[in-house]
């Protein structure tokens, strides 16, 4: 027989199951969909928190007699924003960098608050002998 030369051969095709297996592209294309709209939420929830905590302290910063106990409140705030960006972290939503950072961002808006105000003096830094 010929390579080119080929006899006809007639193939019986059976039924094809009603229901094929889900397909893995298929699965993790949903899997990453719902991790998606998951890590989403949180971020926009952590970019909440820390914008009501930065208008609270823009408002502290210009209101023209605050009292020392006003940042008891913003404190209470900053708290519950650094729990939200600490849990972000630990689902790898945000990288842990980034976390410390917007915590760190956080601390010293608070600390120039108080430092403008004369709530805070910062001691000067020790030269080195």
């Amino acid at each position: 027989m010929n390579p080119v030369e080929r006899p006809n051969r007639c193939a019986i095709v059976g039924e094809v199951a009603p229901e094929k297996k889900v397909d893995s592209a298929v699965k993790r294309a949903c899997q990453a969909e719902k991790r998606r709209i998951y890590n989403k939420s949180r971020k926009s929830e952590v970019k909440t928190r820390m914008k009501k905590v930065l208008e609270a302290l823009d408002a502290l910063m210009t209101k023209p007699e605050p009292q020392p106990d006003e940042v008891l409140p913003i404190e209470k705030l900053i708290g519950e924003a650094c729990s939200v960006i600490d849990k972000a972290v630990r689902v790898a939503t945000l990288h842990r960098n980034t976390g410390a950072r917007r915590k760190s961002q956080l601390a010293r808006r608070k600390k120039a608050v108080e430092v403008r105000h004369g709530w805070y003096t910062p001691t000067p830094a020790a030269t080195a002998s």
